[in-house]
């Protein structure tokens, strides 16, 4: 499972969000939208809000209606700057006494309420925006009973399909062939999945990291992936998906409670969508075969 090093907030870590600009709106923006959750930032740093303009600039909405649920997400300059690591780790969220949620990076702290309506970042740059807004978004997930998946996310039509793996298993390689194919990929980097109460069936939708594009679609496999000269697309047992899916999904909370919910998400998954193995070379044959699994053998 991917967790989103140390518990232990330094000194310089944020405290709890606070003051009367909590109850408005008036935040310097941007508000976002990311597979139905709805998240304000208050950036101060007019460079680090153009950078995150530009780098979310899909997810980018006007503020919500009045009384509509929404996060919001504060940014504070540490009252110590650390210096930027040279590589760094993905943060262990670890949950507090008082339910909130905190994270420590290697120049960064963050606190997230308990119930994920605020939230508040000290740390300098992009990057510490980006990362506690991914550990927001698989927390609201995982209150859906959804998951945020490494992976690539194919979608034809208003249908789609997930696959995750390993570094090198190909997941940007098959998003390539399918783009070249002239298909829309969801999300090649993380997808957002969850059930879908009034449907019955289970959604998928892009997210900005990476390539990502704002868009959802119902989610029709979900599967791994492997090479070969040929392409064809395999019925998978699902515990075999299964163990790929959850090292490669964001744990939104390291404890025991965190790892149960990310296993009975992935079980409820794994039970309501057809699990596959796609098969693939390098070549155009990849995008024929999604196509035709999906239930289209071309355009229009």
């Amino acid at each position: 499972m991917h967790a989103l090093n140390t518990p232990g907030a330094g000194p310089s870590g944020p405290q709890r969000p606070g003051g009367s600009g909590d109850d408005g709106l008036e935040l310097s923006g941007p508000w976002l939208s990311i597979a139905g959750w709805t998240v304000g930032l208050d950036v101060p740093d007019s460079r680090v809000r153009e950078l995150l303009l530009r780098s979310l600039s899909g997810f980018v909405t006007g503020p919500p209606r009045a009384g509509a649920r929404c996060s919001r997400l504060r940014v504070v300059a540490p009252s110590a700057v650390r210096p930027e690591p040279p590589t760094r780790e993905l943060p262990r969220p670890w949950r507090e006494q008082d339910g909130s949620l905190r994270l420590e990076g290697e120049d960064y702290s963050a606190r997230i309420d308990a119930d994920g309506l605020r939230g508040e970042v000290s740390g300098t740059g992009r990057f510490p925006v980006e990362v506690v807004l991914r550990v927001m978004l698989a927390a609201e997930l995982a209150r859906r009973g959804g998951l945020l998946v490494h992976g690539v996310a194919l979608v034809l039509g208003e249908t789609a399909a997930l696959f995750t793996g390993h570094s090198g298993a190909g997941k940007s390689t098959l998003g390539g062939l399918w783009m070249d194919a002239g298909e829309t990929v969801l999300s090649d980097e993380l997808v957002a999945v969850w059930p879908d109460a009034v449907e019955g069936s289970w959604r998928a939708s892009g997210t900005p990291w990476n390539l990502g594009f704002p868009r959802e679609a119902r989610l029709r496999a979900v599967g791994t992936l492997a090479w070969d000269s040929g392409s064809r697309w395999e019925r998978q047992r699902a515990g075999d998906v299964g163990r790929v899916l959850v090292h490669n999904a964001l744990l939104s909370e390291a404890s025991s409670v965190g790892r149960a919910a990310l296993l009975a998400s992935a079980g409820r998954l794994l039970s309501e969508v057809e699990p596959v193995r796609l098969v693939f070379a390098r070549d155009a044959s990849a995008a024929t075969v999604v196509r035709e699994a999906l239930g289209v053998s071309g355009h229009g």
